[in-house]
């Protein structure tokens, strides 16, 4: 009965049942039967109409002014619900890892507000893996795909990982040749990363296969520093503790001053795949779609 209303409320505004038809996309004949379908609905005659015209009777008058003001407000809440959906304009709420926009992500943030005035970000920034499913945000960024089925999963890039540590713990401890080597060595582990992998780099530093790889178990060697965050073990390893294995993304600015310095040259870790990811079930707004797909081109990653 409330679209009924609607279709009534349209017509009186339109001033005949042709024109209001024509508005609405619909046939004349749909709108002369659902308005007689109101009138019996309601007990009364709301228009009284010939084959050119027609007229507001005594009741048909009562609906349309109590009606049409609140047809109008569901209309504009509709419309403001569409643009919301498909319009780039709103509210986008994203979690995402701290380490990970400190050190790199926060430029294309940025640099998406300023090209979308209207768009208006809320970040939930953590390094531990909060619960997506409870968080309300339009999507998460995850490094690493994701072993939840009902998840869709976009690839932004991925993240080099090399071994480094400072020009003083390498002038007293010397250069490892090769992975093995690592157990001579103090080692600062940032967490989750329980197992070292390395494979082999050609002069473009990209990975070589998967049977190629050597992987190097942590708990037989000395952990001289164990931390859950990346920036942490970045400033131990600058302070001289030992080698750590960590995202190029992290350490690029010390490795550019000579600050910190590579480790097992010839070999770098295992690259890290980031993902944004939402569920399948969820409806993606127009604007996180758009911020997505900038990331996926202007985040920096390789």
């Amino acid at each position: 009965m409330i679209d009924d209303i609607a279709l009534f409320v349209s017509v009186v505004k339109a001033g005949s049942l042709k024109r209001a038809a024509t508005s609405m996309n619909i046939p004349p004949s749909t709108v002369s039967r659902r308005l007689k379908g109101l009138e019996r609905a309601l007990g009364c005659l709301l228009l009284s109409r010939n084959s050119h015209s027609f007229r507001l009777t005594s009741e048909g008058e009562k609906l349309f002014d109590r009606a049409s003001f609140h047809v109008d407000c569901f209309a504009a809440i509709v419309h403001e619900m569409q643009n919301d959906i498909s319009g780039l304009q709103g509210s986008i709420r994203v979690l995402a890892p701290t380490n990970l926009t400190n050190n790199l992500l926060h430029v294309a943030f940025a640099q998406y507000l300023q090209l979308n005035p209207q768009v208006d970000l809320e970040m939930e920034l953590s390094n531990e893996l909060a619960q997506f499913s409870s968080s309300r945000a339009d999507f998460a960024i995850r490094v690493g795909p994701q072993a939840d089925s009902e998840l869709s999963q976009v690839k932004l890039g991925s993240i080099n990982t090399l071994l480094v540590a400072s020009p003083g713990y390498v002038h007293t401890h010397n250069q490892p040749r090769k992975p093995e080597e690592l157990a001579q060595h103090h080692l600062i582990v940032a967490r989750p990363l329980s197992t070292w992998s390395f494979y082999p780099a050609d002069d473009r530093g990209l990975d070589s296969t998967e049977k190629s790889a050597v992987s190097i178990s942590l708990a037989t060697h000395r952990q001289r520093l164990v931390v859950n965050d990346l920036d942490v073990a970045k400033q131990f390893c600058l302070a001289g503790l030992g080698i750590a294995l960590l995202p190029e993304t992290v350490v690029k600015d010390q490795l550019s001053r000579a600050q910190l310095v590579p480790v097992l040259s010839g070999w770098q870790g295992k690259r890290r795949d980031v993902y944004a990811i939402w569920y399948r079930r969820q409806l993606l707004t127009r604007r996180a779609s758009d911020l997505i797909d900038y990331l996926k081109v202007h985040s920096g990653l390789s």
